[in-house]
């Protein structure tokens, strides 16, 4: 496996907005895409952090996305809208829309937003840890679907034809970590083949096939026109093509005709608007705590809850540094040069 390269979070933030502000984007939009892609580096996610920049960069030069463009509601009810992100970063465009779904949660105890024109949103889990911050239930969507594209065959297919179509879920209580689940509807994401590919390792079998079907560790098999695995069989592709119905569905401004569609779905919900406050902490934090008190199976230290993870991650990276794979930093440091913008000090290796 590559050698890894340890960087500090903040360093780290300061690059990819430095690169980005290069790039065209105002100081804002810049430093929301950097702290959402260090927040996944820091939680574990590596597949969403800043193995991203080198491909929003290119994104940028293709004109697929609009660095200085800002995210506006182009259509509402009382309790749900609809969000034009623009084509601008789907990080700005997502965080903009949740803060809309909250804002309308806190009035109507419901608050659901749907964004055409999305980018790549980055993690999902960010937007549940957002809402659930706030002490609001959260459901986030982002699906994609049509013929010959995605990275994924519907059950029983032998063709692409559908995203990796991710679903998050934030549930928040009081004395606990909210919990957060957050998922494709394929066996891996594509960004984890990414990291995978950068790291020279193999991935798990069962993941993905290549492109004559047959079972294949090797990330490169992938990328030469294979196809990831949908999660669960018929359980996770119906999921899937569930987010892509949503997204498609929900963002359309008129009626497709090529089978091709998608976009992001999210709600919020305020839990004040079911139960009282007491009640409703006091049972979540009942239940997720009972489930914590679950002995832990033969080789496991603990139960737990989604979400922790995660947070023991932040925790451990915040104090001894992010690793990114070799490939990956020399990528970002190719990008970096374009701006003539220096590279932060390496502060060790593993």
């Amino acid at each position: 496996m590559a050698e890894m390269n340890l960087i500090a979070p903040g360093p780290l933030k300061d690059l990819a907005r430095r690169i980005f502000v290069a790039a065209g984007a105002p100081e804002d939009l810049a430093a929301t895409t950097a702290e959402h892609l260090v927040k996944a580096n820091l939680s574990g996610h590596d597949s969403h952090g800043v193995i991203r920049i080198p491909a929003y960069l290119r994104q940028i030069d293709a004109g697929r996305l609009v660095p200085n463009a800002r995210p506006e509601v182009v259509q509402e009810w009382p309790a749900t809208a609809v969000v034009d992100g623009k084509h601008t970063f789907g990080q700005v465009a997502a965080a903009f829309a949740m803060d809309v779904a909250i804002r309308k949660a806190e009035t109507n105890g419901i608050g659901a937003v749907s964004i055409r024109r999305a980018n790549h949103i980055g993690r999902l889990g960010h937007y549940a840890e957002q809402a659930a911050a706030l002490g609001y239930i959260a459901l986030i969507s982002y699906g994609s679907a049509g013929p010959n594209s995605g990275h994924s065959a519907p059950f029983g297919g032998a063709a692409r034809h559908l995203g990796t179509n991710p679903l998050s879920f934030g549930v928040p209580g009081n004395e606990t970590t909210p919990v957060v689940v957050d998922f494709a509807t394929t066996v891996v994401a594509e960004g984890k083949i990414q990291v995978a590919r950068a790291k020279h390792a193999t991935l798990p079998l069962g993941s993905i096939v290549d492109k004559e079907g047959r079972p294949s560790t090797n990330p490169e098999d992938f990328y030469a026109g294979g196809m990831i695995l949908p999660a669960g069989g018929h359980k996770g592709y119906g999921l899937s093509l569930v987010t892509a119905l949503l997204g498609a569905g929900l963002t359309a401004e008129r009626a497709t005709t090529e089978g091709r569609g998608g976009g992001v779905f999210m709600v919020a919900v305020n839990p004040r608007a079911f139960a009282s406050e007491d009640a409703y902490t006091g049972t979540i934090d009942n239940l997720a705590g009972a489930v914590k008190q679950v002995p832990p199976a033969p080789g496991v230290a603990e139960v737990l809850l989604p979400g922790e993870p995660e947070a023991n991650s932040r925790a451990e990276r915040q104090q001894n540094g992010i690793p990114i794979p070799e490939d990956t930093w020399a990528a970002i440091a190719e990008a970096a040069a374009q701006f003539n913008i220096a590279m932060p000090e390496v502060a060790g290796t593993t």
